[in-house]
């Protein structure tokens, strides 16, 4: 059935919430359109917290999959109201509302792929960045980010639309309505209202929840060390790492970080424990360092002993920490019947089609919650194709068992976890079938125009790569020397 909106919320002022509100804006389509962010500013997953201590509540209801659960609201008729701040309702840990961003994080896509056509970053590059890849290096520190973000709210004009400090703790569809039970926490207190709307945009991102492996004994480790168990999401820097005996897991892009943050303060080796090969765009580059080792991935933990055991075998004593670096699950606690689902699925968002559309209520839709490379880009093409669908103007979905078909072939395909929801490595394929859809912007209108897939676009990733690998290669070269040096004077 077509849609066509007059009302639209907007659930996410990050990178995903800035294209999808633009995108609504200049589709000159729409009543009202409302941003709702639970944060105090604009920037989504770019605001750095370094204010809050880090802390995982608890790792069991992470591993069982109850982590992040909807909270208590006041009954409908009671609304507005107005309660006390307490720890269930307020708590960052509790809320998962605290970000990813450690002290030295920095863009790892080049500038032209990761921008929106209309909005090129800036050329302000870090001290870190020039150190670590020299005066042509296409990456960007998270204050940059944040900064360019912020600026696609108000070059338009859109931050009037944007109501921070406001999280969505319920999302109902109600009839032909959607329903939002909202939040203001302010002045020491939680200010609870409702407002409706035809069609939603989810843009809250996919990294807020931790995903932790199940490996025998992790549970009962972290009750016995309290402290050793962290994940990359809570790492800042790595001066708390001084000395310290460190694992880290993974073998994707938040292990990468992770392991040559910590490498400068922790004790030699550190080690780096992967389970099967490593993201194949790096390979084993990031791994190749006289002060990496590398293990095969954790077996077992001993919470009597401290003592860590790998696949091969092998074990290490002594350790300090054990740093996650293995990733984020989905988690959209205010859409009960869609947190069901992901509850029931492995680290995928199922029952959507094309990481887009609701299969069953196309008026839901989502923006940002895909991956595999061409980040933020991608989420121009997805936001301009939903503003038009959300208007009327965009070419029909298809059926829905066929919808439903695309979903099962790719789960048989994919499984879950990050291949699921990775666009890679057919990128143009995305692109263009998003671009189809969306169709040309109406006569007399300040649509956004969707420019063809450029395989230029594919050799710009190729030299990002290459970018990444140099820099992993040149701290190899590096310390390869210190050693040499060091040896020379003995």
């Amino acid at each position: 059935m077509p849609v066509k909106a007059r009302r639209v919320a907007v659930i996410g002022a990050g990178p995903a919430g800035a294209i999808a509100t633009d995108a609504l804006v200049k589709e000159q389509a729409f009543d009202t359109i409302r941003v709702f962010d639970r944060r105090a500013g604009i920037g989504g997953t770019w605001i750095y917290t370094p204010h809050l201590p880090t802390a995982i509540p608890s790792l069991r209801d992470l591993v069982s999959g109850n982590a992040d659960v909807a909270v208590a609201t006041p009954p409908p008729q009671q609304l507005p109201a107005v309660t006390p701040l307490s720890e269930e309702i307020n708590g960052y840990q509790r809320r998962f509302s605290d970000t990813a961003l450690h002290e030295n994080l920095h863009s790892n896509i080049t500038p032209e792929l990761m921008s929106y056509t209309q909005k090129p970053f800036p050329d302000k590059l870090s001290a870190r960045t020039l150190a670590d890849y020299g005066p042509g290096a296409p990456f960007r520190h998270h204050a940059v980010i944040r900064e360019w973000v912020e600026s696609i709210f108000s070059r338009g004009g859109h931050e009037k639309l944007v109501e921070l400090n406001t999280t969505v703790e319920r999302a109902e569809k109600i009839g032909r309505e959607w329903v939002l039970t909202l939040r203001k926490e302010q002045l020491g207190r939680n200010y609870w209202w409702r407002e409706t709307f035809d069609a939603l945009v989810v843009a809250t991102g996919h990294y807020n929840v931790p995903w932790f492996p199940s490996i025998p004994g992790l549970l009962e480790y972290d009750e016995k060390f309290p402290g050793k168990i962290l994940h990359s999401k809570h790492f800042r820097n790595g001066s708390k790492f001084k000395g310290k005996r460190v694992i880290v897991v993974g073998g994707s892009i938040s292990a990468h970080e992770v392991v040559h943050e910590v490498l400068d303060a922790a004790q030699t080796p550190v080690y780096a424990s992967l389970r099967g090969e490593p993201i194949p765009a790096f390979g084993w580059e990031p791994f190749i360092h006289p002060d990496i080792v590398v293990k095969k991935e954790i077996t077992r933990l001993d919470p009597e002993t401290g003592r860590i055991f790998f696949a091969d075998g092998s074990y290490l004593d002594d350790v300090d920490h054990v740093v996650f670096g293995t990733g984020y699950t989905f988690s959209v606690p205010f859409l009960a019947h869609v947190q069901e689902r992901i509850k029931n699925a492995y680290r995928r968002l199922p029952g959507v089609y094309q990481h887009t559309w609701d299969i069953e209520d196309p008026t839901l839709t989502f923006v940002g919650m895909l991956g595999g490379g061409f980040t933020f880009r991608v989420y121009e093409w997805q936001a301009v194709t939903v503003a038009r669908h959300l208007a009327g103007r965009a070419k029909p979905l298809p059926p829905i068992p066929e919808q439903l078909e695309w979903e099962r072939k790719r789960v048989a395909e994919k499984g879950g976890g990050k291949d699921y929801c990775s666009i890679a490595p057919n990128y143009g394929v995305f692109f263009e079938f998003l671009r189809d859809v969306a169709g040309e912007p109406a006569v007399g209108t300040t649509g956004r125009v969707l420019p063809p897939f450029d395989d230029k676009w594919l050799e710009l990733w190729t030299g990002m790569i290459r970018h990444k690998i140099e820099g992993f290669q040149r701290k190899r070269k590096r310390a390869e020397e210190a050693r040499g040096a060091v040896k020379a004077k003995l």
